[in-house]
């Protein structure tokens, strides 16, 4: 399961769970790229890492705009020749119940959410089938498969990624390639929580089948996983940290 030596993007790498698999996979050995909208936090994990004796970098990137993306992508090729690991968290989730949602609140997060994941894959996948090998481990959720109410727009832009991850499983395995999407569940970030007061967040416990939520840097632990060499034979999957209670 080594990640040593490897060159990986994290983006959304600023906070929450990119934050936490940022600093974990450079625990490893991995040199680590935090690519995030908020430079300046970015700019924190990384010296973070480099203060403890690892290696990374900061980059600004909008995921958004595919311009941005594609000037990350090739600064990194340039400098290391090569790209061996993405993992994509960046994106957004703001509350809008379906039937109130405006044209440009739905547009907004298919633009981050989905557009923005064909653009860091596609800018990846170029290196990746150019060097015959790489993983991506995107991040989607359970909302994708099972939709919400005052997440519609959140819950398509997901679905559609879980596509997205099987489609680039097909297309690039033949090159060496592999695509995971991983379902974190509830999970303890400030994208999760919002606006939501401590105790509205506590009483959402009984989702979980565990009634309780997930901490980033366990989530983190999950994608060491497909990113070390275990992700050479791994791909198309949907790993899921835990069932949502229906009951």
């Amino acid at each position: 399961m080594s990640i040593a030596g490897k060159v990986v993007i994290i983006t959304g790498g600023a906070s929450g769970i990119g934050r936490a698999s940022a600093l974990l996979l450079a625990q490893h050995g991995a040199t680590v790229v935090v690519a995030d909208r908020d430079t300046v936090a970015a700019q924190a994990v990384a010296g973070a890492i480099t203060d403890a004796g690892g290696s990374a970098v900061a980059a600004t990137v909008d995921v958004a705009e595919s311009a941005s993306v594609d000037r990350l992508v090739a600064t990194c090729r340039d400098r290391w020749g090569r790209v061996d690991v993405l993992v994509h968290c960046a994106g957004i989730c703001p509350r809008a119940p379906v039937l109130d949602m405006s044209d440009e609140e739905w547009h907004r997060v298919l633009r981050v959410n989905l557009d923005g994941t064909f653009f860091v894959a596609r800018a990846v996948g170029r290196v990746m089938f150019a060097q015959k090998s790489g993983t991506m481990i995107l991040l989607t959720s359970d909302r994708g498969r099972n939709g919400a109410a005052d997440y519609a727009h959140y819950a398509a832009s997901k679905g559609r990624m879980i596509a997205l991850a099987k489609s680039l499983a097909i297309a690039l395995g033949p090159y060496g390639v592999t695509v995971n999407s991983l379902n974190p569940g509830r999970t303890d970030t400030q994208l999760a929580r919002g606006a939501i007061p401590d105790a509205s967040w506590a009483a959402k416990q009984h989702v979980d089948v565990m009634g309780t939520h997930s901490e980033p840097a366990q989530v983190a632990e999950i994608i060491l996983f497909p990113a070390g060499t275990a992700g050479d034979f791994m791909t198309g999957q949907i790993v899921a940290t835990r069932m949502r209670n229906f009951a």
